[in-house]
């Protein structure tokens, strides 16, 4: 977490664990309304070493053999702005799609701006931008480990 969002070190500030709690009622939210229709919630994924829980994870294939990661958000990043805008996000999503073998992932955005506004985006990769993205959690992870 980056030492902006601590009053000091260890601790939170009041406005970011509020954000923090506006994103969880979100996911609750959308979870209770779209019950299992839309996407299932996984249990914690584990996968080298690194572990993941995305949103969910739903099908549109009628085999469900292609997974698709749904990944909720409660943000006041202004609507105009493309989730592919967002480093973090993205080496989040690309991280649990290569967790679970998607390559697509849907974004549901609740963004808090004077008139809340509501976006769904669908985001594709390519295995070489997964596969790219995991590499560089790999390494983060180990420089990580380091330090400890």
């Amino acid at each position: 977490m980056d030492k902006t969002m601590r009053e000091s070190e260890g601790e939170l500030s009041d406005e970011t664990r509020m954000q923090f709690e506006k994103g969880w009622l979100w996911e609750e939210a959308l979870s209770l309304a779209f019950g299992q229709k839309a996407a299932a919630r996984p249990e914690p994924l584990y996968v080298d070493g690194i572990w993941g829980s995305p949103d969910g994870i739903r099908y549109d294939d009628p085999a469900k053999l292609i997974p698709i990661v749904e990944e909720y958000k409660c943000t006041a990043v202004r609507s105009d702005k493309s989730p592919a805008d967002m480093w973090r996000w993205m080496m989040q999503v690309k991280g649990y799609c290569k967790m679970v073998g998607a390559f697509k992932c849907v974004f549901r955005i609740l963004h808090l701006e004077f008139v809340p506004v509501y976006k769904v985006w669908e985001i594709e990769f390519t295995q070489r931008e997964l596969d790219e993205n995991w590499e560089a959690i790999m390494n983060q992870a180990k420089f990580m480990r380091r330090g400890e």
